[in-house]
């Protein structure tokens, strides 16, 4: 049997068994085997991203924006692919919240085998935009810093990763929590790789210091209002500022100086991983890929320090599992890891 979560057009989620699918000419039929709850699922769930689902269920579409598979059969014409294959989407809108999809050939990227399908599941979303913000955004010399709020989300700890091959610094900025918990978070960042972690209430006192003692030519925010601009301000002369979300919301003000652009000639920036990527060649996009799942099975990129909360894939209730899970994700409240459905 295959299983298969969609949304009524009411926006509510509903879970459903059937038959497994058999691929038609030109398709192949993939077991998913994990799929994350990002928050770009979450704006599909509310209506508020433009690329929709391209498959449905019952007249319903199939959610579900990222995950990883294995190729289990073929169809007719099909040749890039084989049973065995890892696979990923290529593309948004496949639809990875089910147990079986038969989906077109086209819609697929190969990869190299993961050692563990939680990392697969990450690529495009988490460690992609950790590598791209790294490496494409400024020449970063090593000795150099980057300063990054939302120091605990998954594409924070892979930005350290990466940097940290390049000799790069990273000083994480986190929400205020309690004294303990901060220093558990701390704790973890820092076994990671973070040079130096503090939370939003702690930064505002360090900025100055910084400055004197690092050259901090990277900041990328993605809470916006206050928080940006507190890391806008930690910038040496001729820093980079990166704009990636509004974690903190839409109405906030992002505090621009007079000298931020003439006298400190700074550079302001939009960032989305989805063009970086779109810029190489389907080529191009498998060797990168694959060069990051290499990292990952020498055991020099990790999984999140910070943790995933997995949640096992069943229908036994009718998909309460994977709804709370969404809620969860939805509700993001503090220390709220992301979650990662996990098919058995």
């Amino acid at each position: 049997m295959s299983t298969v979560i969609t949304q009524a057009p009411d926006r509510t989620l509903r879970c459903h068994s059937s038959e497994a699918p058999s691929p038609g000419e030109g398709e192949v039929l993939i077991k998913i085997l994990a799929s994350p709850v990002n928050q770009l699922d979450l704006l599909v769930l509310a209506g508020k991203y433009p690329v929709q689902p391209k498959h449905k269920y019952n007249g319903e579409s199939i959610v579900g924006y990222d995950g990883v598979g294995e190729v289990v059969a073929c169809g007719a014409g099909v040749t890039n692919l084989a049973p065995g294959d890892s696979v990923i989407p290529s593309q948004f809108g496949v639809g990875t919240w089910r147990s079986q999809a038969a989906v077109k050939a086209t819609m697929l990227q190969k990869i190299s085998t993961p050692k563990a399908a939680e990392f697969a599941c990450l690529l495009r979303m988490a460690v992609g935009p950790g590598y791209f913000l790294v490496e494409e955004i400024r020449n970063l010399k090593p000795g150099e810093y980057i300063i990054q709020n939302a120091g605990t989300s998954a594409v924070a700890q892979y930005v350290t990763q990466f940097a940290n091959r390049r000799g790069v610094g990273v000083i994480h900025v986190i929400r205020d929590r309690p004294d303990a918990e901060a220093e558990s978070v701390k704790t973890a960042l820092l076994s990671l790789g973070a040079a130096e972690v503090f939370t939003e209430s702690e930064i505002v006192d360090k900025v100055a210091a910084l400055k004197q003692s690092k050259r901090i030519t990277l900041a990328l925010d993605s809470v916006y209002g206050a928080s940006g601009s507190t890391i806008l301000a930690a910038l040496s002369d001729e820093g980079t500022f990166v704009h990636m979300g509004f974690l903190g919301g839409v109405n906030g003000k992002l505090q621009l100086g007079p000298q931020d652009l003439f006298g400190r000639r700074l550079t302001l920036r939009g960032f989305r991983g989805s063009a970086h990527m779109a810029a190489r060649t389907p080529e191009e996009q498998g060797k990168l890929l694959d060069f990051w799942v290499d990292l990952f099975n020498k055991d020099q990129l990790k999984l999140p320090a910070l943790g995933l909360s997995f949640v096992d894939w069943r229908t036994s209730d009718g998909g309460q599992a994977v709804f709370d899970a969404v809620k969860r994700a939805q509700e993001a409240k503090l220390g709220q890891r992301k979650q990662v459905l996990i098919f058995k």
